[in-house]
């Protein structure tokens, strides 16, 4: 696909909106720790555990937004929507909207980074 093909730029759109809400979500972490507290002690973590989470979801998202990096990103980016969604299913055992955003994250990244580069098209193509 050449760079200018519809395709591409979904895969650009896609994979902004990933980076910023992993973005969004660290920096709401770092610079907001109240506003998560809660959900994190309702899925069984402590406070001291929500400074390398959000620390951990900044990272991911940075990385995933530079082009040089973006594939360790989103290798990143699937660990911690995996993770995520791992201890939001042992709370609730059920698929509610944050598990829903987690698969969504989680697919938007490899979904958009395969759209906007021909040499993950060329190593996983579609059949």
């Amino acid at each position: 696909m050449h760079e200018g093909t519809i395709a591409h730029r979904a895969g650009v759109v896609v994979s902004t909106l990933v980076a910023l809400l992993m973005i969004a979500d660290g920096l709401v972490g770092l610079l907001q720790p109240q506003l998560l507290a809660s959900d994190m002690l309702s899925d069984g973590w402590g406070s001291a555990t929500l400074f390398p989470v959000a620390l951990l979801a900044l990272v991911s998202g940075v990385s995933y937004a530079v082009p040089r990096t973006a594939v360790l990103g989103a290798i990143l980016i699937t660990g911690f929507v995996g993770g995520a969604l791992a201890a939001h299913l042992r709370v609730t055992q059920e698929v509610i909207l944050p598990e829903i955003i987690n698969v969504a994250l989680g697919v938007g990244a490899w979904g958009g980074l395969w759209l906007r580069d021909s040499r993950l098209r060329a190593l996983l193509p579609l059949r």
